[in-house]
């Protein structure tokens, strides 16, 4: 749709249709943002906001980057909040919506519904696109934005995709992202808990990734968006150690000082109450018995010295292995897509005239809006370089 809009405003007089699977177009935003729709951060920093190829097309982010003034254009106020994330003033994901889709209605888009593209053909230096249907449709530009399989079971459109390799476009492997982590032995007190805590995965040896939030305790998972964002740097294969500092503003020694002052002031507590201070009581709880099974039924004056520190360093460094992580259906978003587009068109150099733009590139975002402000980004980039090519041909 971004692209649509592009396209129109670089050239009124282009035609441009928007052929969407679905039976209206940009449903998926209307749950985004828990039908919020966060739309973008004004927090930009590419190496450490986004993965894949995203520094390849550093231009695009650079140069397409200003949704707030984007969605202005088209009657939306935006609102960000104090971590950066922008949404509608509405406060409503339908807003977004809705500007986006009075736009390619007020610029003349012509937009087909109910049609799944299946193939994409390059013809004579033009481009026939097939649909599942049946039909057939010619253009000398074509810009893909099919996504990924993000929210389905696997690859939904394995025919598009063949296509594009029949025509030497490189896809890297897709892999679910921004999705939570399977770990064993989950402890069942713990469902339903929430902690704030930095999250690590792996370790030093093998390259160790930390992100900060909430951290989600579920049925034999964990999520939270701090963990979810770590989830694209799990193969889903191997094991790897998820780890949980659950007091980052003090060091080891400092927590366990301020655990044993709390003890001395009322040493006939029960061990798990001194620590609800600190962390929820199920957390609490869960840490005493990975210390010593009974720890958390004795009274906390009973604790030695020894049990004081573990406990702290417990605090500090709560781990969960880590066995696998959720599929297609539950991610948010997917790594992987198709690579080396050129870095200021995303423009196949293989294929002239064929575009990609969205999440079907090998771009992916930490989560806070940046997936979609890549969409808005990429697309606006790749309808704004299609006319222009358009128009050198002409």
């Amino acid at each position: 749709m971004a692209a649509a809009i592009a396209a129109l405003r670089t050239d009124p007089a282009v035609k441009v249709l928007l052929l969407e699977r679905a039976d209206r177009p940009g449903k998926k935003i209307l749950v985004t943002g828990n039908g919020r729709c966060n739309l973008s951060n004004s927090e930009m920093d590419i190496p450490s906001c986004y993965n894949g190829e995203a520094m390849h097309y550093k231009s695009v982010l650079r140069d397409f980057g200003d949704d707030i003034g984007f969605f202005r254009s088209l009657g939306l106020l935006t609102r960000t909040d104090e971590e950066g994330r922008v949404y509608p003033m509405s406060g409503q994901a339908s807003s977004v919506l809705d500007a986006l889709r009075f736009a390619l209605s007020a610029a003349g888009a012509e937009i087909v519904c109910s049609a799944e593209v299946t193939r994409v053909e390059s013809v004579s230096g033009s481009f026939s696109v097939h649909t599942a249907d049946g039909r057939r449709f010619t253009s000398s530009e074509v810009i893909i934005s099919a996504g990924s399989p993000a929210g389905v079971h696997g690859y939904e459109n394995q025919n598009l995709f063949g296509s594009l390799r029949r025509m030497n476009i490189r896809i890297k492997e897709f892999s679910p992202a921004l999705v939570q982590l399977t770990v064993k032995d989950l402890p069942a007190q713990l469902r339903g808990t929430r902690v704030r805590a930095v999250a690590s995965l792996g370790n030093d040896r093998e390259g160790r990734v930390s992100r900060t939030g909430e951290v989600q305790f579920g049925d034999g998972y964990i999520s939270g968006i701090c963990v979810m964002d770590l989830s694209r740097f799990y193969d889903g294969k191997t094991q790897k150690k998820l780890s949980l500092d659950m007091c980052p503003e003090m060091t080891a020694g400092e927590l366990e000082n301020f655990i044993a002052d709390a003890i001395s002031s009322r040493p006939d507590s029960d061990a798990a109450a001194v620590l609800s201070g600190i962390v929820p009581k199920a957390v609490g709880e869960t840490v005493l018995k990975r210390c010593c099974r009974d720890l958390y039924k004795r009274k906390a004056g009973s604790l030695s010295p020894e049990e004081i520190s573990q406990t702290a360093s417990m605090l500090k460094s709560l781990c969960f292995t880590v066995t696998g992580k959720g599929g297609f259906k539950s991610a948010q978003i997917c790594t992987g897509g198709v690579e080396g587009l050129e870095r200021s068109s995303l423009m196949a150099p293989e294929v002239p005239g064929l575009y990609f733009c969205g999440e079907i590139v090998d771009v992916d975002g930490e989560c806070g809006g940046y997936n979609l402000h890549w969409a808005w980004t990429s697309g606006r980039a790749a309808g704004t370089a299609a006319i222009g090519r358009l128009h050198q041909d002409q």
